[in-house]
């Protein structure tokens, strides 16, 4: 395999298939991560401060490495497409927030970014279709962006546990609601799909018929509210945990 074949992936030796073994496989070891974080959550929480800040900026930088080499690898192979490639999916917005909100030290932004870290990749991991697996960059993009930042986002809530309130919760979903409209005007002058706000992927409707009888907006507001609501009644109830002496919320 060559440098090139690694990065533009145009010979697909093994297929990444949705809802299979590699599939099911990593989303396994997601599960058995969270819970892993979970169990040790207290320990997690008494790490020192200095171990704790290098910790999240290795993470970040870690992000920014992965997002860096793909964009230098596709403009220097001439795959870039602006109609997929830019940075304005809600994942890879969730990848840039965890960089500049832990690079730049903006503590009071941590709440939102552990609804993000959840928010953009989860739909993801769970629905979504890279070329190949392996042999392709793509596949290791795929992870750390997606399934690391995941637990990270879990590990961080915990390194830097944060009160969140329900104004933490309409913030993020007018945010949110904003970003959906301008992605709106933005794919229907470009024609593309970002946000998924034009059209539901083909591979998704094969899997889930019953979504095309939906309108777009209606599936996207109720996945966002399944995936908040549930982070949030997680949240309360890791309230109770700290209210019986283990970790202080700040």
């Amino acid at each position: 395999m060559t440098l090139k074949e690694f990065f533009v992936d145009e010979v697909i030796t093994i297929p990444f298939k949705l809802f299979g073994k590699t599939h099911l496989f990593l989303m396994f070891l997601v599960l058995v991560g969270l819970i892993l974080v979970f169990l040790n959550r207290k320990r997690i929480y008494g790490v020192s401060k200095n171990l704790k800040r290098k910790i999240v900026v290795v993470f970040a930088i870690i992000l920014l490495l992965n997002m860096i080499i793909l964009y230098v690898s596709s403009f220097y192979y001439h795959t870039f497409d602006y109609k997929t490639m830019l940075p304005l999916h809600l994942c890879y917005l969730s990848n840039y927030f965890y960089i500049f909100v832990v690079l730049l030290n903006r503590e009071k932004w941590y709440p939102y970014l552990y609804f993000l870290a959840f928010l953009g990749p989860i739909p993801a991991i769970i629905f979504f279709d890279v070329p190949s697996v392996w042999e392709s960059f793509n596949f290791y993009l795929y992870i750390i962006s997606h399934h690391l930042l995941v637990l990270m986002g879990l590990f961080t809530f915990y390194l830097y546990p944060k009160k969140i309130n329900l104004k933490h919760l309409v913030k993020l979903f007018v945010v949110l609601n904003v970003l959906y409209f301008l992605m709106n005007i933005f794919n229907i002058y470009f024609h593309t799909n970002y946000f998924f706000t034009g059209s539901i992927p083909p591979f998704i409707l094969e899997l889930l018929p019953f979504l095309k009888y939906f309108p777009v907006v209606i599936i996207l507001e109720i996945m966002e509210i399944i995936i908040i609501g549930s982070l949030y009644l997680f949240y309360q109830r890791q309230q109770e945990f700290t209210k019986k002496g283990s970790y202080d919320i700040i």
